[in-house]
């Protein structure tokens, strides 16, 4: 039995962490054998009082991908239609923090900041957080999904779909992942890494020509920061994707414009103030408040 097939039937509904009738996605957070676990539920848009028992309508699972705690597939609901599932097993407090609605505000990272709040934070996250980033780059996890490999440790990277993926070509999201476990984030970049970027770029444009026929004028390519995990990742998406997840100022850096800032002061972003957006449950949240 898969993993999703066995949490289903366990789920033990809490409440609802968030539902956004924009994006239409819907998570819940719940229990399953005295762990927490969310799961979440994408279509048009679902009326409260269904919310509760979502976890007990889903009939089939269709294109189910594991990898560490984290699962996602689709699936029919007998009292929904086209129904995206996606499954965090067991989830932390960070993960609930992550899809919880809450109040955001946008914090201004200075280099001192860098140093003495956002890296110690970094330096603590268990190494287990990103074990599925790792399951990916050492081809234990997702290896049919992966679109293309190159294993080289300093210059290598992994590019697959994105889970927030649904498959349509004005919605492309896809991810590169750098093989590299030294560069976590964009303060990291200096540089010595403008080459490895534009080698990464141009990979992602020959791909998307290939595989979706989307010229380079039609993709865009940024960084998060902060982003979701601290491995090295660039995110590809649809330029046509307007509203796609996390293309927001305070949260988006073209990759175009990070090349050219490490062309001009190799050391850009270990010198520059970085603004960012935070939910009020993330621990940075906390630390930079009183700051």
């Amino acid at each position: 039995m898969s993993l999703i097939n066995n949490i289903l039937p366990k789920f033990q509904f809490i409440r609802v962490l968030s539902n956004d009738t924009r994006t239409k996605i819907v998570y819940l957070l719940g229990e399953v054998d005295g762990q927490d676990c969310i799961l979440s539920f994408e279509k048009t848009q679902y009326e409260d009082a269904i919310l509760p028992t979502l976890a007990n309508s889903v009939d089939t699972l269709t294109n189910v991908v594991e990898n560490n705690i984290y699962a996602w597939c689709t699936a029919m609901m007998s009292s929904t239609a086209d129904t995206r599932l996606k499954v965090i097993f067991p989830a932390t407090d960070v993960h609930i923090a992550k899809y919880e609605a809450q109040k955001r505000i946008m914090l201004l990272e200075t280099p001192q900041h860098y140093q003495t709040i956002t890296l110690p934070y970094i330096k603590s996250i268990p190494q287990k957080r990103v074990q599925w980033v790792y399951n990916i780059l050492n081809g234990t996890a997702e290896t049919d999904r992966i679109i293309y490999h190159d294993h080289d440790p300093e210059t290598g990277f992994v590019i697959l779909p994105d889970m927030k993926w649904d498959g349509s070509i004005e919605t492309l999201y896809w991810v590169a992942i750098s093989m590299r476990t030294d560069i976590l984030s964009l303060r990291s970049l200096t540089g010595d890494h403008v080459s490895f970027l534009k080698n990464l770029r141009q990979r992602c444009y020959e791909l998307a020509k290939e595989k979706v026929n989307l010229l380079p004028s039609e993709l865009r390519l940024f960084i998060h920061y902060q982003p979701s995990y601290y491995h090295f990742h660039v995110h590809i998406t649809a330029v046509a994707f307007s509203d796609a997840p996390g293309v927001v100022s305070g949260q988006a850096h073209l990759l175009d414009t990070v090349i050219n800032n490490l062309e001009l002061y190799p050391d850009y972003y270990q010198r520059v103030d970085i603004p960012f957006v935070i939910g009020e449950r993330h621990t940075l949240y906390t630390d930079y408040k009183w700051n």
